[in-house]
């Protein structure tokens, strides 16, 4: 029972994230920095990078989470036919590779982001964006959006890079140890299952909201 209440759940995140996620990976958190950094001598257009990355780094992140969810379809089933270990770590392999990749670039886009001034302009709008009036209009979770106004509040994209970057760590660490079960035919509790899943749909429903106020402010 408990296994299938995680596969529904899962297919309303997937639904759920697939109207919402391409805010994210539309590169609006950009526009939150100047064109070009005048602490390098060859000015380079750091914004274009900036989103390179972004798009990069969601889309190795949601490669992870489909490798993950498709493990929960496999332990699922494992009701019906039994759990194929061998399979099950080739999905955890692909899991985690694809995170580790997430992980690089997430690293990546902080460093730059970093070393790039902010856009003074949306700076300024986001410190006075109505967060309390667009959470309440969208019916957006509450405990997520108050974490993306702590940021944004504040003009804090660079901290919103460095959330995520450390969501994936986390996740990466705990994937792991699932590996490390899978390898000698064991597999990590379910509650733990669950748990790993929640931190992935947590980690994209706060980037898909820190989205929704940037596409709103453009």
């Amino acid at each position: 029972m408990k296994k299938t209440k995680i596969i529904i759940l899962t297919i309303f995140v997937m639904l759920f994230a697939n109207d919402l996620f391409p805010f994210f990976v539309g590169n609006y958190t950009g526009r939150g920095f100047e064109p070009g950094n005048p602490l390098k001598a060859n000015l380079v257009n750091d914004i274009s990078t900036i989103n390179q990355y972004i798009i990069e780094g969601g889309g190795y992140y949601l490669k992870s989470d489909s490798d993950f969810i498709l493990l929960l379809n496999k332990v699922e089933m494992s009701g019906l036919y039994g759990l194929n270990y061998e399979e099950a770590l080739r999905i955890v392999n692909s899991a985690v590779y694809n995170l580790e990749r997430a992980r690089v670039t997430y690293f990546k886009l902080t460093i730059l982001a970093d070393t790039t001034p902010y856009d003074l302009t949306v700076q300024s709008q986001l410190i006075n964006f109505d967060y309390k009036g667009f959470q309440e209009g969208k019916g957006f979770n509450p405990n997520v959006f108050t974490l993306v106004e702590k940021y944004l509040s504040k003009g804090d994209i660079r901290g919103i890079y460095h959330k995520l970057y450390n969501d994936v760590s986390g996740i990466l660490g705990r994937l792991y140890r699932v590996k490390a079960g899978l390898e000698k035919n064991e597999l990590t509790a379910i509650s733990d299952l669950w748990s790993i899943h929640q931190q992935y749909a947590d980690s994209i429903f706060f980037g898909q909201y820190v989205a929704a106020v940037f596409f709103e402010i453009k």
